[in-house]
């Protein structure tokens, strides 16, 4: 697909791309300001001139910085809310939208381009002389607006312009505050781990890591046995903007990560889960603008793979290692040395983390942790406050038709009671997020920017994930051809569990134990224990604690 339709397609995620965009336009200006009132700056002057700005209303600007404030400044709590039928439902023909795609490429996308004014006469000219319904200014506004700017201002200016406007500076990064510039990448860290059970060795873990450019702090962190995808941007980022603590196992002493909020940028590569719709979307709703690093240009992520190579340099200590390469490693036996567990690396991993934001970085002169307090690090960016909302919005979707028995995914059906009144409406796709590594529960996304959770039809169902339900669809497939139905894709799931836990009983093999890992690192909708919330006895002979006036309830007993 060209690289013009991708961001088209996903301006068509929402129902209409034309008020997306608008609600995308409208919060980029408004949060900014939004800022400041958390701050306790006069916002009044500042909304006037963003009225002015946005062509709207002084009641209408404020209704706007009420509603972004409301949602955490999220981009689709400035859609327009319309009565009765949603614009959106208007689409335009294929052959207008032709007209409209081919006039902008062959006589705007040039050197010497006409005014724009003169392109919409001409894409109007055309399909009036055609008999088709004649494209406003702002429809057309908005289809230019959906095409990658990078490459509209290639083809317009060149590439030397492009690369002014969109990358980096050869000679580094010119941040000066924290959260300005994120940097992640993911990595295949240099070490072997071992199953839980049997401390038999599994395979090496994938390591996603998020770095803040001015500060070098490191921002997030996730680690899985699963090759890099949508799921582990979500989690690396779900970390970067939530409060994070770390104890020691034998103290329970509380060590300082002060890191928490929501990046202005991200830099990443090219890699296919960064060019996913679900990555893109989900940016554009909280404000997050994405660069890409240019094909051959390493010196654009030198922040992120310099912090890779200092985390393996500290991994080539620990029992198991491979080194970075088969001469490092010699004749030393990884998977026969190897004895740290998944959770154990992550714990290790935790722990370095805060090391290394206390030592002194060459480039900084000081500590990380120094630099966060020197820039006002607990001060910038946006803090999350539904920080459950923030990861739902990263996590992969489909889109699936909504009708009057719920959704289908992946051959498992889901219903939720917050369906019926939108299945009165008609029949439509829908934007539906899940969790692979749980699909007992999925997310349902509207028009409005509501999210609905929705749970399996049958409830009796098992948690599994999407592994699980690839792999028993591809041996029905292969077995017997066809579409699987729900209730054959949990009974092979059912069999298949039965089958590794007797393998288990015996010698369980890699693959099994692999699944095993998985499933204990399945989300678990139980708090976690936290000792510092928890209520202890008090010492009732320390005359200096307080005292609190105790309401007798021990009034005289019934007569029986």
């Amino acid at each position: 697909m060209d690289k013009l339709d991708r961001p088209r397609r996903l301006a068509k995620e929402t129902e209409n791309s034309e008020d997306w965009a608008l609600a995308i336009e409208r919060a980029d200006i408004l949060r900014p300001i939004l800022e400041l009132g958390r701050a306790g700056h006069d916002v009044g002057p500042l909304l006037l001139a963003a009225a002015e700005e946005m062509g709207v209303s002084r009641s209408s600007v404020w209704e706007f910085y009420r509603r972004l404030k409301q949602n955490d400044g999220r981009s689709s709590a400035l859609l327009p809310k319309r009565r009765g039928p949603k614009r959106g439902s208007r689409r335009l023909g294929r052959e207008v939208e032709a007209i409209i795609e081919r006039v902008l490429r062959r006589h705007y996308l040039v050197p010497e381009p006409p005014s724009f004014l003169r392109i919409v006469g001409e894409i109007q000219s055309e399909c009036g002389a055609r008999g088709f319904r004649r494209p406003t200014r702002r429809t057309i506004k908005a289809r230019l607006d959906a095409m990658d700017q990078r490459e509209v201002l290639r083809k317009r200016k060149g590439a030397k312009a492009a690369r002014q406007v969109f990358e980096a500076r050869a000679g580094g990064l010119d941040v000066e505050h924290p959260l300005e510039v994120v940097q992640i990448d993911h990595t295949l860290a240099d070490i072997i781990l071992v199953d839980q059970v049997e401390s038999k060795p599994l395979a090496r873990p994938w390591l996603t890591l998020a770095i803040d450019v001015a500060t070098r702090m490191v921002l997030g962190a996730y680690v899985t046995f699963d090759a890099p995808s949508v799921l582990s941007i979500c989690l690396c980022l779900d970390h970067c903007v939530r409060p994070k603590s770390i104890r020691t196992p034998s103290s329970l002493e509380q060590l300082y990560w002060p890191t928490a909020g929501i990046p202005q940028a991200i830099h990443v590569d090219n890699g296919r889960d960064f060019h996913s719709d679900a990555f893109r979307s989900a940016c554009a709703e909280w404000g997050i603008s994405i660069n890409y690093r240019p094909p051959g240009r390493v010196h654009f992520g030198g922040h992120i793979e310099r912090l890779i190579g200092t985390t393996m340099g500290a991994v080539h200590v620990l029992p198991g290692t491979t080194q970075s390469s088969p001469r490092d490693k010699g004749e030393y036996d990884s998977a026969a040395r190897a004895s740290m567990t998944l959770d154990e690396f992550e714990e290790w991993l935790q722990l370095e983390v805060c090391r290394y934001h206390n030592t002194r970085h060459s480039g900084l002169r000081r500590t990380p942790l120094a630099a966060w307090a020197d820039l006002g690090g607990d001060d910038a960016g946006h803090q999350v406050v539904d920080t459950d909302a923030f990861r739902i919005s990263f996590l992969p979707s489909e889109r699936r038709q909504l009708g009057r028995t719920g959704i289908n995914l992946f051959s498992i059906g889901y219903w939720s009671d917050a369906f019926a009144p939108m299945v009165g409406r008609g029949a439509r796709k829908v934007t539906v997020k899940y969790d692979p590594r749980d699909m007992s529960r999925i997310w349902v996304v509207t028009d409005e920017g509501r999210t609905i959770a929705a749970r399996y039809k049958e409830l009796s169902r098992p948690k599994v994930s999407l592994w699980e339900s690839r792999r028993a669809s591809a041996v029905f497939h292969e077995r017997h051809g066809g579409r699987i139905s729900e209730a054959i894709l949990f009974g092979i799931i059912e069999e298949q569990r039965r089958i590794a836990h007797a393998a288990r009983q015996k010698t369980l093999s890699a693959s099994a134990r692999l699944d095993e890992e998985r499933k204990a690192r399945l989300p678990n909708d139980k708090p976690r224990r936290d000792p510092f919330r928890e209520m202890f006895a008090i010492d009732t002979s320390n005359p200096n604690l307080p005292t609190y006036p105790i309401d007798d309830f021990d009034g005289p007993r019934r007569k029986t």
